[in-house]
């Protein structure tokens, strides 16, 4: 059933993955101009994109927030299967940390030698909050199988 809690906290996960993707992770200041670091490539503020960094990191946090945008929606289409639901969450979980690493170490290449100019974007807190919401979607999965338990016991 898609009225259920979880499905509003999966599709919250949806969301902070899709600002993820849009929102800029971090932005380098020199001098006057700003740069905004996103996960697909590196603009100034005011122009274009000035080039793009295609290194391996950054298109593998790119790959693994579409995929966790996907298996969210799937996860929360999954409601009659609950144990299916919960073990989706945990990968989910999974694909998340490895995400945040990825982008981590994404950025600290894009920072060496400028660490006095660089600062990290509020895009940068987003898988994090997508973890604790998928946490308490399993949460909530868990109690509703607890529920149907309990009522084909009493049956």
């Amino acid at each position: 059933m898609l009225q259920r809690i979880q499905s509003v906290y999966l599709f919250l996960v949806f969301i902070f993955a899709l600002l993820f993707l849009i929102l800029p992770v971090a932005t380098l200041n020199i001098g006057d101009d700003t740069h905004v670091i996103r996960l697909w490539g590196v603009s100034q503020e005011t122009a274009e994109l000035l080039f793009e960094y295609n290194r391996v990191l950054g298109i593998l946090s790119i790959l693994l927030a579409f995929i966790v945008m996907i298996l969210a929606i799937f996860t929360t289409f999954q409601y009659k299967k609950r144990l299916y639901q919960i073990r989706l969450g945990k990968l989910n979980i999974l694909l998340h940390i490895m995400m945040v690493v990825s982008t981590f170490f994404y950025l600290d290449v894009l920072k060496k030698g400028w660490e006095d100019f660089f600062s990290y974007g509020a895009a940068i807190i987003f898988p994090l909050l997508s973890m604790v919401l998928i946490l308490m979607a399993n949460r909530a999965i868990r109690r509703d199988e607890q529920l149907i338990r309990s009522a084909d016991r009493l049956r």
